[in-house]
């Protein structure tokens, strides 16, 4: 019962994101399509495709910091290919790729798939915090753009200031209250689903936390995890270079659309179709990017991207056993 909720689960938000791709792209027509992907400079998109692939690598040496002191000391090669793995599972199905690649390290490395699950929820506190930076910082240098926008849209500025009225605020901070109670204060009973699933994410985020600071190398450990997030905004931004009506874009937009595709990620639709093209050519909109250019962009960026994680996700697949055919793990350093 429970796996075919989840499926069914998972049919529903897909469903949800190819109709909000459909009503995104109804109205492009073929010939434009092509006569922009045209224009295209391939050579930042082969860039593109690079720093993704440095970006894995990074990702994989990060992991194997968390490995190392649970004794085991996996090939950075398992590892490599295992987070390729991820992002093909993840085409399938969202969140899925966590799981898959703990499978893969286990299954060729001799470690058991809960401590490796252990690993990952530290790297994901690790990935929340820094995108939490990331949010704070982007959103508070751009309120002049954000205001501005505001004022060229009265009924959205209505809108607003009915949101942030008085007593919604503290309607807010009400509601802020009882969520610490519940993380921090209420130990929940047994039977009390909703409660646990709130005490276990706490749980999760300050036994990751305490890990990442208390980690012998926790310097080299954020400076990967600074890096990879790094990686990933170039990776989108050299494709503003690729494309004509983006090409004057600056780094600083580069941030701001980054950090609104990443958060569009958060919806568990496979590769974010739909919502992350939303987010994408909306906060391009902001900037003065025409919706019909920004519909290119964000088509030519997620497609790019996820056909190199299609073709090397496969290829890791097949590379894995060949690998690993005469290898015999060890927790011996």
């Amino acid at each position: 019962m429970k796996r075919f909720k989840n499926i069914a689960k998972y049919l529903i938000f897909f469903t949800l994101g190819v109709f909000l791709f459909w009503w995104i792209y109804k109205d492009l027509k073929i010939t434009e399509l092509k006569s922009a992907l045209e224009q295209v400079n391939y050579s930042w998109i082969l860039l593109s495709i690079m720093l993704g692939m440095i970006a894995q690598l990074s990702r994989a040496l990060r992991w194997r910091m968390l490995i190392t002191p649970l004794g085991h000391y996996p090939r950075k090669v398992n590892l490599y290919l295992s987070v390729m793995v991820l992002y093909l599972v993840n085409l399938a199905l969202p969140r899925a790729g966590e799981v898959a690649r703990c499978t893969v390290v286990s299954k060729y490395e001799n470690i058991s798939v809960s401590k490796l699950v252990g690993t990952v929820i530290i790297e994901r506190t690790a990935d929340l915090v820094m995108l939490i930076i990331i949010a704070i910082v982007v959103f508070g240098m751009n309120v002049g753009l954000l205001k501005n926008f505001m004022n060229a849209n009265p009924e959205l500025h209505e809108n607003a200031v009915r949101l942030l009225s008085l007593t919604n605020i503290l309607l807010g901070f009400a509601i802020l209250a009882v969520v610490v109670a519940l993380f921090f204060i209420i130990r929940p009973k047994s039977g009390n689903k909703v409660l646990l699933k709130f005490l276990h994410i706490k749980d999760n985020f300050t036994a990751g936390m305490k890990t990442i600071l208390q980690m012998e190398k926790k310097w080299l450990f954020l400076a990967h995890t600074v890096f990879i997030y790094l990686m990933w905004l170039l990776m989108l931004y050299v494709v503003f270079l690729a494309y004509p009506p983006t090409a004057h874009l600056t780094l600083g937009v580069g941030v701001f659309t980054f950090l609104m595709s990443g958060l569009a990620m958060i919806a568990p639709v496979q590769a974010g179709i739909g919502p992350w093209h939303f987010m994408v050519i909306e906060s391009l909109f902001l900037f003065g990017i025409e919706k019909s250019d920004g519909k290119i962009f964000a088509l030519l960026a997620h497609s790019s991207t996820n056909l190199i994680y299609l073709f090397t996700g496969l290829i890791a697949l097949m590379l894995i056993p060949v690998v690993n055919r005469s290898y015999r793990p060890t927790s011996v350093k």
